[in-house]
This record gives structure tokens, C-alpha cells and sequence, in this order.
């Protein structure tokens, strides 16, 4: 995956472009929570965040979750992702690439 600001190369796992320093956005996010929802046969972010994902599909949900909250949520959303387990899923996902 590239950086959709600076076109770097990013490293699986790091969630800061190592060139631009920008965090890392998905900019179709939207068509692509679809295609993952099809694709998984899943619905919801907790529910998604349990399959084995690949890093750009973290970075889809990441990004649904940040947008949502910014365009009305007030932090709803972030505090469902605490309490159902969806950022321990994605954390768990992140540092396994890391690795």
C-alpha cells in the first residue's frame, strides 16, 4: 500500500507514513466497508475486526471509525470500538505485521 498523500511505500502495521508523517486514511472507505462486508459475510465493525484482515482493510475500519466520530458521532463510535472489542482485534492484527 501506498501513502494517498506522498505515494510512499508503507510498512504493514505502521499507521504513519514513514516519509510524509501523515497518518494513513482510506479515502474509499465507505465502497470499501461494503466490499468487506460482502466479501466476509459480516456486518458491524466488531464483527469485521474479528476476521483476519489485511492492512489495508484495517485501515478502512480505523477510518470509518475516526469519520463517523468526526461528522457527528461526539466519540460514540470510538467508545462502542472500546467496549466490543474491535480496537483490541485491530491492535492484536497490527502488531502481528509488525513483527
Amino acid at each position: 500500500m501506498k501513502c494517498p498523500f506522498c505515494g510512499e511505500e508503507l510498512i504493514e502495521g505502521n499507521l504513519q507514513c514513514p516519509n510524509c508523517r501523515r497518518l494513513v486514511i482510506d479515502f474509499d472507505y465507505h465502497e470499501n466497508l461494503n466490499r468487506m462486508e460482502e466479501k466476509y459475510s459480516k456486518t458491524g465493525l466488531g464483527e469485521l475486526s474479528k476476521e483476519k484482515l489485511t492492512f489495508e482493510e484495517i485501515i478502512t475500519i480505523l477510518t470509518f471509525i475516526e469519520r463517523a466520530d468526526h461528522h457527528g458521532g461526539d466519540g460514540e463510535v470510538t467508545d462502542g470500538c472500546s467496549k466490543d472489542g474491535t480496537f483490541a482485534n485491530l491492535s492484536r492484527q497490527l502488531r502481528e505485521m509488525r513483527k
